[in-house]
Parts: structure tokens; sequence; C-alpha cells
């Protein structure tokens, strides 16, 4: 699979509008930490995860806002971060 940059630029687009079209301009999020599973184990599906660590949604959203606020520069690992923020919205908004 080859995913470019232009199609997830026009997909997340679409879907932020969609999410504003639905009137979903915030979103509350109660949870705050996660299971996170490695990433050497996380694609390695006949191998059952036996470390599990956690992950805080809390932490990734302070990383985020940092690169928001020009406070820090943009790294390619904030993917992970923003996954983690994307997923919860994503399983907490319907629609």
């Amino acid at each position: 699979m080859k995913i470019t940059v232009a199609e997830l630029r026009v997909l997340c687009d679409k879907l932020f509008s969609h999410l504003d079209a639905n009137g979903k301009t915030s979103i509350d999020i109660e949870q705050d930490y996660y299971w996170f599973v490695p990433a050497e184990l996380r694609y390695s599906p006949y191998q059952e995860p036996k470390t599990l660590t956690l992950g805080q949604l809390t932490d990734d959203w302070r990383e985020l806002s940092k690169i928001i606020d020009g406070q820090a520069d943009p790294v390619n690992y904030a993917l992970v971060w923003l996954s983690s923020v994307l997923r919860i919205i994503g399983e907490k908004t319907p629609g």
C-alpha cells in the first residue's frame, strides 16, 4: 500500500469538514490513559503482545499543543500522538 501526503491532506480535510457539518466543533474527552502496544508487536498478528505500556491523551495533546503554539517544531513522531487523539475522537463521535 502506498499513501501520498496529498491524499492524507484531502482525507483529513473531508473528515474535519464532516465533523463541522455535524456541529462537532469541539470534542470533550473524558478518558486519559490508554493501552499502548509497542510498534514491533502491533503489526505482528501471530505474536501476542505480552508487554503493554500506558499512553496518556493529555500528554499527547500537550506535545501537539506545543507544535500548534510554535513552542516546538513538528516532528514525524507527532503523528503517533495525533493518532491517539484522533482514535478517541472517532470512537466517541458517532456518524
